[in-house]
């Protein structure tokens, strides 16, 4: 009897990977930069989420490229997010058609008062411990040891008012 010499390759086992770099990495980087989530990246691309997982592990830089696109539209979000928050000035270019059929271009600069809604959302977000709704208050006593632990439940007048 003859015996199996060992092989230095492994075989490799199921059906070869569809993975293309150079039409994959484009498209899942667009897809990043317009929100889409990865369940919807991985549908776009025709695959199923799993897929998706394993290309990300697989391969490093489909990953980064995902990554890339959506720190990219995090930016942006961030921007506008605390753009709203502090309030703005925009400028405003109106051309008007004058009964004797002349134009006459009015330019008008208006200011975008700050939202409080946006300033709260990034408060809550960036400073949790000092704006967060839920506290938790740790009593102690003479010892050092905790005598009791209440958790205050600070009204939210927008949640409260909305019935």
């Amino acid at each position: 009897m003859t015996k199996k010499k060992p092989s230095d390759k492994k075989k490799k086992m199921g059906r070869p990977t569809q993975y293309n770099p150079i039409k994959h990495n484009k498209q899942a980087h667009e897809l990043a930069e317009q929100g889409k989530t990865n369940p919807e990246i991985a549908a776009a691309l025709g695959i199923n989420e799993a897929t998706l997982w394993a290309w990300t592990k697989k391969y490093p830089d489909f990953l980064s490229v995902i990554k890339a696109g959506k720190d990219e539209t995090d930016k942006g979000v961030v921007k506008t997010l605390l753009q709203r928050a502090l309030g703005y000035k925009i400028t405003e270019k109106k051309v008007i058609q004058m009964p004797d059929g002349s134009t006459r271009k009015e330019v008008t600069e208006k200011e975008v008062a700050p939202d409080v809604t946006a300033q709260i959302f990034w408060l809550k977000n960036r400073q949790p411990k000092d704006w967060r709704d839920k506290r938790d208050v740790e009593v102690t006593g003479a010892d050092g040891a905790p005598i009791e632990k209440t958790i205050i439940i600070l009204p939210n007048n927008d949640r409260d008012t909305k019935k």
